[in-house]
C-alpha cells in the first residue's frame, strides 16, 4: 500500500503506516547509532558548565537529521525497491553574520529516499539506501544585502544483518549544510562550505548481550580564501572511535558501558582530545 503522512499529526494513520518522526537525510545512520542510549561523543555534556546532551555520533560520522515538520509519500514495496519524496517546513541557518535577518522562505524545503532490501535467507539480509536534501537560505544583512544561497546533501548507506552479526557503513556530502547538525556552520556570508563524513559500525550479539565497535569522522572545509582569514580556527574535522557492551536485561532496560576516544582538529592545527569511559542504563516506555 502507499501513505501520505502529515506531520504535525493531524489525523491517525492508515494500518501498515509509521510515522517518518525524523528527516530522511541521515536517517538511518542516526537510527542504527549503537551509541544513541549511551554517550559516544560526549560534546558539552563532559565540560564544566554541561550545557547539552550526548552525541552519540552526531557531529562524529553524521550530520544530526532533525524532526522535521514535513509531508511525505511513500510508494508501495516493489521486489524490494521503496521511495519516499516529501517536503518539510525550512529551517533557519544557525550561524549567518550578527547583522543579517532572516528573509520569509519562498519554498520548502526539499526530501528524498530510495531504499533496497533483500533478503538471503531468514536470519540475513542487505539494506541500502540514498538520502536527498535540499532548502534555500534567504536573509538581509546590513553589510552584504539580501543575499540567499542553496543548502544541499546526500548520503550513501549500506547495512548486511547476518544471524546475529549486524554491520554498516555510512557516507554523506554536503554544500552548504555545515556539521553536526543541519545548517551550522554551513556558510560564510552567504557562501557556502562543503562537508562530508563517514560511519562504520559492527556488532554481534551474544544472547541479551551486544557487543560493538564504531568509528566515524566528520570534515568542514572553508567556503573561500576570505572565509579562511577570517576564520583559521573552524573546526576542520571531529573524529571518534567507540567500543560498547549492552545488555538487554528486560524489554524495556538495557545496562551499558562504553570507551569512546575522541579528538577535534581545527584548520589552524589547534587540536582537543578525550578519553571517554561510561556506565549506565537506558530505560525506554
Amino acid at each position: 500500500m502507499s501513505c501520505l503522512i502529515v506531520k504535525p499529526w493531524t489525523s491517525i494513520l492508515p494500518p501498515g503506516c509509521s510515522p517518518p518522526l525524523i528527516g530522511l537525510f541521515g536517517a538511518d545512520a542516526i537510527l542504527n547509532d549503537m551509541t544513541l542510549p549511551g554517550v559516544g561523543a560526549p560534546g558539552s555534556a563532559a565540560t564544566a558548565a554541561p550545557s547539552n546532551t550526548t552525541l552519540g555520533g552526531i557531529g562524529w560520522g553524521y550530520i544530526y537529521t532533525d524532526w522535521l515538520a514535513q509531508i511525505d509519500y511513500t510508494t508501495p514495496d516493489i521486489s524490494g525497491f521503496s521511495f519516499t519524496v516529501g517536503v518539510f517546513d525550512p529551517l533557519n541557518s544557525l550561524t549567518e553574520p550578527a547583522d543579517a535577518t532572516v528573509e520569509p522562505k519562498k519554498a520548502p524545503g526539499f526530501h528524498a529516499k530510495g531504499s533496497f532490501t533483500m533478503p538471503f535467507s531468514d536470519t540475513s539480509k542487505l539494506y541500502v539506501s540514498v538520502a536527498y536534501l535540499t532548502q534555500k537560505q534567504n536573509y538581509d544583512s546590513t553589510s552584504l544585502g539580501i543575499y540567499n544561497y542553496t543548502g544541499s546533501a546526500v548520503d550513501v548507506f549500506a547495512k548486511f544483518d547476518l544471524a546475529n552479526l549486524e554491520v554498516f557503513a555510512y557516507y554523506y556530502h554536503g554544500t552548504g549544510v555545515g556539521t553536526t547538525a543541519l545548517f551550522l556552520l554551513g556558510a560564510y556570508n552567504g557562501e557556502t562550505r562543503d562537508s562530508d563524513g563517514y560511519l562504520v559500525q559492527g556488532t554481534y550479539k551474544f544472547g541479551a548481550l551486544k557487543v560493538g565497535v564504531q568509528y566515524g569522522e566528520s570534515k568542514l572545509d572553508f567556503a573561500n580564501s576570505a572565509d579562511q582569514g577570517a576564520n583559521p580556527n573552524l573546526l576542520d574535522n571531529n573524529r571518534k572511535g567507540t567500543v560498547g557492551l549492552y545488555y538487554s536485561l528486560t524489554d524495556n532496560l538495557t545496562l551499558l558501558a562504553e570507551g569512546s576516544e575522541t579528538k577535534s582538529k581545527a584548520h589552524d592545527g589547534g587540536e582537543n582530545s578525550a578519553t571517554t569511559v561510561n556506565v549506565g542504563a537506558f530505560f525506554k516506555f
